[in-house]
């Protein structure tokens, strides 16, 4: 048979014959394996499936598809860099909530402007475990009255930066979430990233992350379907959604369709959840508590994508004038 350029479909047709149980006892030894399986993969969707289908809990599959959304968000990235977005701050995420200031200071000794950062973000996701953080500060009110952000991209130990693991968090524990201050941390010209912070990073990454995530949730699903003996009715569902989430995210995420798209792949997944309930009962055990637990982690924000959806729609549907 012809391999298609769904090479990933390919890939885990083939590897799920061979899964065996691994356990992993950190975050480090998923990471090793994670770079295994994604690093001969190009498109950041790709590695996100083939990380979701590395892991043995929902929290490591979450992991792997938030760390390639942000390389899909961020091209530069390397492979085996794990980052995190620092948005979301006491007031909130929307730019107006963001009062992390960014200040010039001066210039380095190539003439190039050097700025301050302070503030404190909530909320980070693989904090501890991060090599770089995307920080979104805001740079003054402009003219219109609105908040001029900037994303800067810097390294996570950076002096000036302070981690605060936060413990009551219930869900996906595997993977940290913190609290992080930047008190005076130096930042150069060559570490703000090009463009407007909200338009160009913070918008766009909510449909990034919702499809990444998604993708590496279904990877996770296929594993487990091999490793429990699922049908194979079930198998070709997920494939065939898999399939439907790597499309999208090939495409540009501000386009109108491709949110009105995703919402129908996203209600498609919570169906399939659904689904796999009476399979999960006969696995039990703490896979089953795990997946019970952190299953929920797909809904949050459910908001803020019922509010891209209209906007999608109004899109088309608004009369344009003669």
């Amino acid at each position: 048979m012809e391999k298609t350029n769904l090479q990933i479909i390919d890939w885990l047709l083939s590897s799920g014959n061979s899964v065996e149980p691994c356990i992993y006892p950190d975050f480090a030894a998923f990471r090793r394996d994670f770079y295994t399986a994604a690093g001969s993969w190009e498109v950041p969707v790709d590695r996100a499936i083939a990380g979701g289908f590395a892991a043995d809990c929902f929290a490591y599959a979450f992991a792997a598809g938030y760390c390639c959304a942000l390389q899909r968000l961020v091209p530069t990235f390397p492979q085996n860099v794990i980052a995190c977005f620092c948005i979301t701050e006491e007031g909130g995420a929307h730019p107006r909530a963001i009062s992390s200031r960014l200040v010039p200071s001066g210039n380095d000794a190539n003439g190039g402007r050097t700025f301050t950062l302070n503030g404190h973000k909530k909320y980070i996701t693989c904090a501890t475990e991060a090599d770089r953080f995307l920080v979104a500060a805001s740079e003054g009110i402009r003219d219109d009255g609105k908040n001029s952000i900037r994303i800067i991209s810097i390294d996570a130990k950076a002096p000036g930066i302070r981690i605060m693991p936060m413990r009551e968090l219930r869900l996906v524990p595997e993977i940290s979430h913190a609290e992080v201050g930047f008190t005076d941390v130096a930042v150069s010209e060559a570490d703000l990233l090009p463009g407007d912070g909200y338009t160009g990073y913070i918008r766009p990454f909510r449909t990034i992350e919702d499809l990444h995530v998604s993708a590496a949730v279904l990877g996770y699903l296929f594993r487990n379907a091999h490793r429990y003996g699922w049908d194979r009715s079930i198998r070709e569902n997920i494939l065939g959604r898999i399939a439907l989430l790597r499309c999208l995210a090939l495409n540009r995420p501000d386009a109108p369709a491709v949110h009105i798209v995703t919402a129908d792949a996203l209600n498609q997944i919570r169906e399939l959840f659904v689904h796999l309930e009476p399979l999960w009962e006969t696995v039990g055990g703490e896979a089953k508590k795990a997946w019970d637990r952190d299953k929920a982690l797909m809904n949050i924000a459910g908001k803020a994508r019922a509010m891209r959806l209209q906007a999608a729609w109004n899109f088309y549907e608004t009369p344009t004038p003669d």
